[in-house]
């Protein structure tokens, strides 16, 4: 990576590629991870100058907008990294909040303390520009004694790790994921749709592509990986046609994601998936798993949606493998149990996604109709439906308000209905059971996309669940400087 400072001018650099000197291209800003992505393209706006060094010539990119302006002038300092041929342009920026003070000749705050708080995962430095920084203990101390009367203290500084996805799907593991402390670099997912609910939720990186032909190369190098590898192939849920050659298929691209963490080796990986993958064909992909990556510890459990705070009985198993001593999750936290009320009171006409439903013919709203909460299939008289005794549980289940909700699959195939409605559940109201929030924005083609997306996803609380678990591992075992 090279080190830049900020400019009110603008972004300005340079780099030895002389290939690239007149070469088009556009860029992205991306607010949430404070960086500016440079991509090359034929039909851009920017175009690649030259610089002269001495008696050779380098790159030059020179961007003069107004919103590169802003981000840039805030910056203290920021790093170019090359990514093949997409440039990342990460900014830092002193963390200024209230009862902080960075500068010697800021004013201490009325409680009197210096608080120190690390904003990236990058090097503390000694010294900037030739002058010693507050990360210089000499330098602290000299400031402490010329405010005689006053206490200070630096806080613990935080890492920041890079994470890779894969299988990311519409995001939600991802999104139970974000965290000052993680940042994504990569994911990727063959579902056009998908990808493009994650991109709008959590950011630019996601690439749409099959996995089996992503390259290892085209993957940055990581501290952590999660996924989870298509899970309908292993599901009880999938019942008509689990056992077909093409759900095999499916349950065989477990081996692509161990094929990336092997040639990768992050710190950790992170495999979320339904529980018979650790069962089916007598454990045969889990052991895919330990066999091929056996250079990691590797524990598996599963873990219930409601057991972690969660609205649903939704149970997910997960898979994680540690260069940096065992993780294993507990099964449980102690937790009020919550309802399926206290999810859909928090949903409401300004959510993006709660006009989409789809509605009940009218003779499955009259089905619907003898359906009490709590009850199913088999309070509808035997006159009006044709089900016979081996239908699921969940066929025309309707939904108890001071109750859980069961797992959401699509919950339009199994006619899952409102608690007082005689309707199924909208888009908007199946992600607040999912733990989302009114941010998240599904986007889609076809009403059954959506719907799809919000199903083959994870709870938010298991994956917050997941999360705060390996954050702290890593935090234990990463070189964080602390000050007493």
């Amino acid at each position: 990576m090279k080190k830049i400072r900020g400019s009110i001018r603008g972004l300005t650099f340079s780099l030895d590629d002389v290939k690239k000197i007149g070469t088009k291209f556009r860029y992205i800003i991306d607010k949430e991870n404070s960086e500016i992505i440079i991509i090359p393209d034929k039909d851009g706006r920017g175009t690649v100058s030259r610089k002269k060094s001495g008696k050779h010539f380098k790159a030059l990119y020179d961007i003069r907008s107004k919103a590169v302006k802003d981000i840039v002038s805030s910056s203290d300092y920021l790093e170019v990294e090359e990514q093949g041929d997409k440039i990342i342009v990460h900014t830092y920026q002193a963390v200024k909040q209230e009862k902080i003070i960075l500068f010697p000749k800021q004013k201490v705050k009325e409680t009197g303390h210096i608080i120190l708080q690390k904003a990236s995962g990058e090097y503390l430095p000694q010294y900037s520009f030739g002058k010693p920084t507050l990360w210089n203990d000499a330098y602290f101390d000299s400031l402490v004694r010329s405010y005689p009367g006053q206490h200070f203290k630096k806080k613990e500084l935080q890492t920041v790790f890079s994470v890779v996805s894969l299988f990311s799907g519409a995001g939600l593991l991802d999104y139970a994921f974000k965290d000052p402390q993680f940042r994504f670099v990569y994911g990727v997912d063959f579902d056009e749709d998908a990808c493009a609910t994650y991109r709008k939720n959590i950011g630019e990186h996601i690439v749409c592509k099959d996995i089996r032909n992503v390259s290892s190369k085209e993957v940055p190098d990581c501290d952590v990986i999660i996924g989870g590898p298509c899970c309908q192939a292993y599901s009880n849920a999938n019942r008509t046609n689990i056992n077909t050659k093409k759900s095999e298929q499916k349950r065989l691209l477990i081996e692509d994601f161990v094929r990336i963490v092997k040639e990768k080796t992050p710190k950790i990986f992170v495999i979320e998936n339904v529980p018979q993958m650790l069962t089916k064909d007598n454990g045969k992909y889990i052991k895919k798993i330990y066999d091929n990556l056996s250079e990691y510890e590797i524990t598996s459990t599963v873990v219930s949606d409601a057991a972690v705070g969660g609205y649903t009985l939704r149970k997910r198993a997960i898979i994680i493998g540690s260069k940096i001593g065992k993780i294993e999750l507990p099964s449980h936290e102690v937790h009020t149990l919550h309802t399926v009320n206290e999810a859909l009171s928090k949903v409401d006409d300004t959510w993006f996604n709660q006009s989409d439903v789809t509605l009940p013919r009218e003779n499955t709203k009259l089905c619907m109709s003898y359906v009490p909460q709590g009850g199913n299939w088999k309070n509808i008289p035997e006159s009006i439906h044709k089900f016979g005794p081996s239908t699921q549980s969940n066929t025309y289940r309707r939904l108890s308000l001071t109750g859980l909700s069961p797992t959401l699959t699509n919950w339009r195939k199994c006619i899952l209905i409102h608690p007082t409605k005689n309707r199924i559940l909208t888009v908007s109201e199946a992600a607040a059971l999912m733990g989302l929030d009114k941010k998240f924005h599904v986007l889609g083609r076809t009403l059954n996309s959506k719907q799809q997306q919000i199903g083959n996803g994870v709870t938010q609380a298991i994956g917050r669940f997941v999360k705060k678990h390996i954050l702290n591992a890593l935090n234990k075992t990463s070189n964080v400087i602390k000050f007493a």
